[in-house]
């Protein structure tokens, strides 16, 4: 990632955009060393859009279906009440 400051990125925005069109890089803009944006290529940006949205919908599905899940507690201790019990151990040829 190259960092760059507000006015370099003002004065050489045409080089920037080609560095990451061609070059793949990521531009961190900074203000006084702090930094106050990030320029990211289109595919990156398109990739962040499709996590995002993934995330968004494991969102709905848990409110959609809140009552109907189980707590981490719940789930550790159905496991955990089977895992000594023989018949709930499978082994390889179990699944040929």
């Amino acid at each position: 990632m190259i960092s760059i400051s507000v006015g370099e990125a003002k004065n050489k925005l045409p080089f920037y955009l080609h560095l990451i069109e061609d070059k793949k890089e990521q531009i961190q803009i900074t203000r006084h060393g702090n930094v106050v944006a990030v320029i990211n290529g289109k595919d990156q940006f398109e990739t962040f859009n499709k996590r995002d949205s993934f995330l968004q919908s494991v969102k709905n599905w848990r409110e959609k279906f809140a009552d109907c899940l189980f707590s981490n507690e719940e789930i550790d201790s159905l496991f955990s009440s089977r895992k000594d019990d023989e018949d709930y151990i499978r082994h390889p040829e179990d699944f040929s």
